[in-house]
């Protein structure tokens, strides 16, 4: 019988679920690299959380037809060679987008409110009215990366009286933000935002792309706010940036190198706030993975209708 693989330790709820779609596959879960290698070879479908697959696990796949990744991003992924097999490869796209605009939401609200500043003075039992209050009602947040992730924040904030602007590769009119740029214009987005929000993919035009130019282009009283991913981001450049006050501050859950070694400078600079790249993490997440995963094993199964999330292999999403 065909094997459909869950490369992760997925929960016996998940399994179930996946036996009601289809009878037609032996499904297995894997944990361990050494055990997936021995069912690849038999492998039909791939249901996957993290990727840890490397070009020659792929060959050694040579019945795989179709890989489902639970994450948004696939940089991590043989893209190359997933293309050269003509495997099917679909993301997770969607599944973070309620909970990573929350965290967004409220990296701005904390920026605006110094809650930073102040929980450092709560350790210190220091009284200080004088700490700077402020409103993002108002203000302007430039989303650099308008998917799904990005619309989701972009609907909210406006909501919340916010003007919203933002990049896409490919610009047209979104609901809730109020002008969509091409990625050649930028500038326009840094020039103008109070809060830059980066939810840029890895690829090799976005690797190192945010750097001292990038900075210098931005409001000194503005905010960076890094959701994408860490390799878009010259370390060295920001770092300055926020010592030498180029910018205001930065929220940020993901890093050119994870996990953040101790010594980091960013650690010890008052002007930030670090979470450890858990902007993503959420109790409904394998629920709502399950909506993507249905829809597409249906698809598989009947031949009939377009998949979910397809990704382009050589755009890299």
């Amino acid at each position: 019988m065909n094997k459909l693989i869950v490369y992760f330790r997925a929960p016996e709820k998940f399994i179930t679920q996946l036996n009601d779609i289809s009878d037609k596959f032996k499904i297995i879960v894997c944990t361990k690299e050494d055990e997936l290698k021995s069912h690849l070879p038999e492998t039909v479908i791939l249901i996957t959380l993290f990727s840890g697959l490397d070009e020659k696990m792929i060959r050694l796949a040579s019945r795989l037809k179709w890989i489902q990744a639970l994450t948004a991003g696939v940089d991590f992924f043989p893209l190359d060679e997933i293309k050269r097999q003509e495997i099917i490869l679909t993301n997770g796209r969607g599944i973070h987008k309620i909970y990573i605009a929350e965290y967004a939401i409220a990296a701005m609200i904390n920026l605006a409110r110094n809650f930073h500043l102040m929980f450092s003075n709560q350790l210190q039992g220091k009284w200080d009215r004088s700490v700077p209050q402020d409103e993002i009602h108002g203000k302007i947040a430039g989303i650099l990366g308008l998917g799904s992730i990005g619309h989701e924040i972009a609907r909210k904030a406006s909501m919340l009286g916010m003007r919203v602007i933002g990049v896409k590769y490919n610009p047209h009119p979104l609901e809730g933000v109020d002008h969509v740029y091409g990625p050649t214009e930028m500038a326009e987005v840094l020039r103008q935002s109070d809060y830059v929000i980066n939810l840029l993919p890895d690829t090799p035009k976005t690797k190192g792309l945010i750097d001292k130019t990038f900075f210098a282009m931005m409001n000194k009283s503005a905010c960076f706010i890094n959701l994408g991913r860490g390799s878009t981001v010259n370390q060295d450049d920001l770092i300055n940036a926020l010592r030498t006050k180029t910018i205001r501050a930065l929220v940020s859950d993901v890093y050119e190198e994870e996990p953040l070694s101790e010594d980091n400078p960013l650690w010890k600079l008052d002007n930030v706030i670090l979470t450890p790249h858990i902007s993503g993490v959420s109790p409904k997440y394998l629920e709502r993975a399950m909506d993507i995963i249905r829809h597409n094993l249906n698809v598989y199964l009947s031949r009939s209708g377009e998949m979910m999330n397809v990704v382009d292999l050589t755009l890299g999403y």
